[in-house]
């Protein structure tokens, strides 16, 4: 059960990197001559985008981190929970 935890809070930080990333992903496109992921149709020298395009996006990765880093501090106390039982049946101390 331990490991399966571990498991899935790994995969839940590369979850947030991968999230924190999207902002310098699409910055190097629009860079490279690019349409930022579909921000900038036309490319960054005649972008004409609304004024809440990039709000959209920001707010848009704020719920997506946040929700990844709640999801990451509930299995995180759901394993220390895990942990401490497993202790408890076996004799040892507690960690606290």
């Amino acid at each position: 059960m331990t490991i399966v935890l571990r498991i899935i809070i790994g995969l839940l930080i590369a979850a947030a990197i991968g999230v924190a990333l999207v902002p310098l992903l699409v910055l190097m496109d629009l860079g490279s001559g690019g349409t930022g992921w579909g921000l900038c149709l036309s490319g960054v020298g005649v972008c004409r985008t609304s004024y809440f395009s990039g709000f959209e996006m920001v707010a848009a990765l704020f719920v997506a981190l946040f929700t990844i880093l709640a999801l990451i501090r509930v299995f995180v106390l759901l394993l220390r929970w895990v942990q401490k039982r497993q202790a408890e049946r076996d004799g040892k101390p507690v960690p606290v």
